[in-house]
């Protein structure tokens, strides 16, 4: 049985900014991920894919200082979930640790995103939580696990899914 993960934890945000002009950086998303990713690989088998990542001390953690953008989320993403081989993992998990935001498109419409380093509102939002939907319905892994440490997490559920006839 394959195990795969996708731990990632943003602190970087150079483009967010509160509204004193304060920038919104974080500083413990990168620390918490690298501690998920540990435990997740010594003592339940998985395979972890670090984001953002470098070589820190020898071996490959989260970087608390390095940036980490819209498309490459959403490729790494993809990748765990929608892999282009023809052997998906038994059981995926994606972990993420950094902003959440949530775009307010009508009175009572809202849709939620996972900030990526690249946030600015108004331009880019982040990785939309609709879109983690529609890849996770679209995945052929068994045992899906979502893990968001963010703001506004629960806006993956908040919305009707739309629902396919099959004749």
């Amino acid at each position: 049985m394959s195990r795969d993960a996708l731990v990632v934890g943003i602190n970087k945000y150079p483009f967010l900014k509160d509204s004193t002009g304060n920038y919104k950086h974080l500083n413990t998303p990168a620390s918490d991920a690298e501690a998920i990713a540990q435990i997740l690989e010594a003592q339940n088998n998985f395979r972890v894919k670090r984001f953002p990542a470098s070589i820190i001390d020898g071996k490959s953690q989260v970087d608390p200082n390095k940036p980490f953008k819209t498309e490459e989320l959403e490729k790494a993403i993809l990748d765990l979930f929608l892999p282009e081989t023809e052997n998906p993992p038994e059981t995926a998990l994606l972990f993420f640790a950094g902003h959440g935001l949530r775009k307010q498109l009508r009175q009572n419409l809202t849709q939620g995103f996972l900030g990526s380093s690249d946030v600015n509102p108004g331009k880019i939002w982040g990785f939309s939580l609709r879109d983690l939907w529609d890849i996770l319905q679209e995945s052929q892994v068994k045992q899906q696990i979502i893990w968001l440490d963010c703001c506004f997490a629960g806006e993956l559920l908040n919305f009707k899914p739309t629902f396919r006839r099959c004749d």
